[in-house]
């Protein structure tokens, strides 16, 4: 299974074009940008009203714009994925997390930053 993958069929449907060259200079960019902020205050407005509904629906909305703006900009979102995660997963030492006062967990000497930079070769 790939969001991407499933937004980019849409993107494809809708005649909205893929780009594989990294960039965030356009008008389809600044359009995901927009939907992306748009999503977000739905989504905060039904978590400050409690919806649970409307928030789960909001959180799929901004994965849905989030992929587009991905696949917008030319980014694997995959490969950035696994980066990101092989990253938060070092701040894990010896299996256990060391946790601040309101529960976010810190980064101990095992983490590091991710190379997004490698990532996306460039």
């Amino acid at each position: 299974m790939s969001y991407q993958k499933d937004v980019e069929n849409f993107m494809t449907a809708g005649e909205q074009p893929l780009k594989t060259e990294l960039s965030l200079k356009g008008n389809q960019q600044t359009l995901y940008m927009n939907l992306i902020t748009e999503e977000y205050k739905e989504t905060l407005e039904a978590f400050e009203n409690n919806d649970l509904i409307e928030v789960a629906d909001g959180l799929a909305d901004m994965v849905w714009v989030i992929m587009g703006m991905c696949s917008s900009c030319g980014i694997d979102f995959n490969k950035v994925w696994e980066e990101v995660r092989a990253s938060n997963m070092s701040k894990f030492v010896d299996g256990k997390a060391i946790k601040n006062e309101a529960g976010k967990i810190m980064k101990p000497e095992t983490y590091f930053k991710p190379n997004i930079k490698k990532v996306l070769g460039i």
